[in-house]
């Protein structure tokens, strides 16, 4: 309902049913199209390969691993975006948006494409990838790989929310702050951060469900150890749809318990 000028609620829809109608029609589309293939997936397994899958080893040390790296990722990626995001919300410089476009480059880039070039970059016969290598950060099938991986195609989401959430606070508070004799550092720790913590803290779990989904940049840096989008590829390909079925249940699981914590972050805000 909307309120008019008068004050009187109105629905925007009344003596629209023709607008309503091919409105609804064309959304029911689109919902279907998300649904069905969830729907599908659910309605394919079975209680019983879900349980072999939960008993199977190799199945759970996948879901720990990308859980385990995902989160890795996702706080690296957080802690180096939010300076880089507080900048970007509090200035304007020339060449700005075209920054800003770059960096938003790895969530359109295609994942495959993502890898090859991590892997061009860090591999342990490339400057920088060397360097990592003497002190024990070795790319190639290694757990840092899929860190690195995951980071690279996430790290978006955790700059524009964090830049989001900075952007969204009173500047004037930060003014006061710094009029009372308050530093940047301390204005930055006490007012800022704080106040920008919840759009902070959705980026990382933004983060955190890209990393986890990955799929092509991962195969391609570092296959081993395999992780459980990996996996479902894997007994695909050499064990058939019943049981990758049964562990993208699992992953889809982990994936519905994000994305409500998310709707509950942005409930309670």
């Amino acid at each position: 309902m909307f309120i008019n000028n008068e004050g009187e609620l109105f629905s925007p829809f009344k003596k629209a049913k023709k607008f309503l109608l091919i409105f609804s029609g064309l959304s029911s589309i689109i919902i279907l199209f998300l649904l069905l293939p969830i729907i599908s997936l659910l309605a394919t397994s079975d209680i019983e390969g879900i349980a072999q899958t939960i008993n199977n080893k190799e199945a759970l040390n996948s879901i720990f691993l990308s859980i385990e790296a995902g989160m890795l990722a996702a706080t690296i990626s957080t802690f180096f975006s939010i300076p880089l995001a507080y900048i970007f919300s509090r200035s304007n410089f020339k060449g700005k948006s075209f920054i800003e476009g770059l960096l938003d480059l790895p969530l359109v880039m295609p994942h495959t494409v993502a890898g090859i070039a991590i892997l061009l970059t860090f591999n342990s016969r490339a400057p920088i990838g060397a360097l990592l290598s003497s002190i024990g950060f070795r790319v190639e099938d290694s757990f840092w790989g899929i860190v690195l991986a995951m980071m690279y195609v996430s790290a978006p989401f955790s700059i524009n929310f964090s830049k989001q959430g900075f952007r969204n606070i009173d500047i004037s508070l930060e003014k006061v702050a710094r009029s009372l004799g308050a530093g940047p550092f301390k204005t930055f720790i006490t007012i800022s951060l704080p106040l920008a913590a919840r759009s902070i803290i959705i980026g990382w779990l933004m983060s955190l469900a890209r990393s986890i989904s990955e799929v092509g940049a991962i195969m391609i840096v570092s296959y081993h150890p395999i992780v459980g989008s990996v996996l479902v590829y894997e007994w695909l390909t050499i064990k058939g749809l019943k049981l990758a079925v049964s562990l993208s249940i699992l992953l889809l699981i982990v994936s519905f318990i994000i994305l409500v914590i998310l709707r509950l972050l942005k409930w309670r805000g």
